[in-house]
Order: C-alpha cells, then sequence, then structure tokens
C-alpha cells in the first residue's frame, strides 16, 4: 500500500511525463535551414538577435531548440493551471525534490537514496525517482583531478577574438591542444570573449601554449592569470536558487 506522499509523487511524475512527451514532439520540428529564419523565429519569441551575429549556424540552432523546449514547457503548465517554473529543464520542481537539493549540496561526495531516505523522512522509493530525474536534468555530478598533488598547475587564457570567429576559435584550441581543460564564451564590459582554462607544469609550457594561440587565426589579443590555490567555497548560492524554485507540495 502506496502512501499519500508516494502517491503524490507518482502523479505529479506521470504528468511531468506527458509534458515531457509533448515538449519533445514539439521540439523535432525540422529548424529552419537557414540564418534569417532562425534569427526571424528568435525574434519572435522576444530574443534581441542584435547580440547573436557571431553565433554559428550549429549554436542558433541549438539556441532554437532550447528557447521553443522553455515556451513549451510553460505553455502546458499554463494548461493546467500549476505555477510556472523558473526551470525549462525541470517543469515540477517538489519540497521532495528542494529537501534532496539541499542535502546533496552540503555533501562532500555521493549521498545514497538510503541515507536520503532515512535523514530526510522521505520514503526510499520516492527518493530514487527524484534523485535519478534531479541527476539527469539538474544536478551535474563529475570528477576532478587535483593537478596540483602531482605537479601541475593550473591557470585561464583571457581572449580577445575578432571578425566574429569565437565559435571557430574556441573549438580549434578545443581540438588542437592537450593543455586545455574547457573553453567558455564570456560576454562583458571588456573585449574578453572566451575564457580557456589550461593546465601546464612549466612557464615554458605555458608561454609556449600562449603562443600557439596567440597565432591561431581570429585571434586578437590574449591575458592569462594562474590559479594559486583556493581560498574557499559557499553553496549559499545554490541553496538561494533552490529556495527561489516554486514547489508543488
Amino acid at each position: 500500500m502506496k502512501t499519500k506522499a508516494e502517491q503524490k509523487d507518482i502523479l505529479i511524475e506521470e504528468e511531468e511525463e506527458e509534458i515531457n512527451a509533448q515538449i519533445n514532439a514539439e521540439t523535432r520540428n525540422e529548424t529552419p535551414k537557414s540564418r534569417h529564419e532562425i534569427l526571424q523565429e528568435l525574434q519572435g519569441f522576444g530574443i534581441n538577435v542584435g547580440a547573436l551575429g557571431s553565433m554559428s549556424m550549429e549554436a542558433l540552432e541549438e539556441l532554437l531548440i532550447g528557447v521553443r523546449a522553455m515556451v513549451s514547457a510553460h505553455a502546458n503548465q499554463n494548461k493546467r493551471g500549476r505555477p510556472k517554473s523558473n526551470s525549462g529543464l525541470i517543469p515540477i520542481f517538489s519540497n521532495s525534490d528542494k529537501k534532496i537539493v539541499h542535502r546533496l549540496m552540503d555533501s562532500t561526495g555521493n549521498v545514497s537514496s538510503l541515507v536520503l531516505s532515512r535523514e530526510l523522512d522521505i520514503p526510499l522509493t520516492t527518493v530514487q525517482r527524484r534523485k535519478n530525474r534531479l541527476e539527469a536534468n539538474l544536478i551535474e555530478i563529475n570528477y576532478s583531478l587535483n593537478v596540483e598533488k602531482v605537479g601541475w598547475r593550473m591557470a585561464t587564457l583571457f581572449v580577445s577574438t575578432s571578425e566574429g570567429k569565437i565559435d571557430f576559435v574556441g573549438k580549434r584550441i578545443l581540438e588542437t591542444d592537450d593543455m586545455v581543460s574547457s573553453v567558455t564564451r564570456m560576454i562583458g564590459e571588456n573585449t574578453i570573449d572566451m575564457k580557456v582554462d589550461v593546465v601546464f607544469r612549466t612557464n615554458k609550457e605555458l608561454l609556449s601554449l600562449i603562443d600557439r594561440v596567440k597565432s591561431m587565426e581570429g585571434i586578437k589579443n590574449v591575458f592569462w592569470s594562474e590559479s594559486m590555490g583556493l581560498i574557499g567555497k559557499s553553496g549559499k548560492c545554490y541553496h538561494k536558487i533552490i529556495d527561489s524554485l516554486g514547489a508543488d507540495e
């Protein structure tokens, strides 16, 4: 015999599956083939397309698919009289979800469903369903290497590009150098277009990498800074975000 809490969670998940099925069906529609058509549809969603001039066709297509999914999610929530969610990926966010995410964010490693069930007083089957769903859509789980422990160092390159070649240059940096761990597009008051996180062992290796990046087509300038040690971490911002999400229980 299922408890009321379990029955309610099951009903919520059934409705989520129905919503997601509709979203997937709608977002499978063929993306317009021309750049003009994509920008025109994005503009129809209220997006300032003037800021998208440097984006590649692939990036624009992904953006359009994502916007369509978010619009569909909100439309389906409104049809059911449910409160709007702050996330296109998690259209329904329950109090059980909040409790689980708060506990996971406070942990230093993986927490089993059994431990969560006991600590939060939530049925084990509910925790298992919710945890799997959250890990698939909201919480990122990854392992990282503490490179300092094995004599390596970390630095960040701040790169300015020319002629709207951000995606082209970023992908080329990722593909051609094994010292690069990630490339991220940037926007702000300065002229920095992306940051490149790298690992290295000696100053000579770092300077050689910077020279290689500077020599690439489309690069205007490169600045760098080295990570000298973590001062501390705080999860307060994540808890604030969790608390701001609408609950459905």
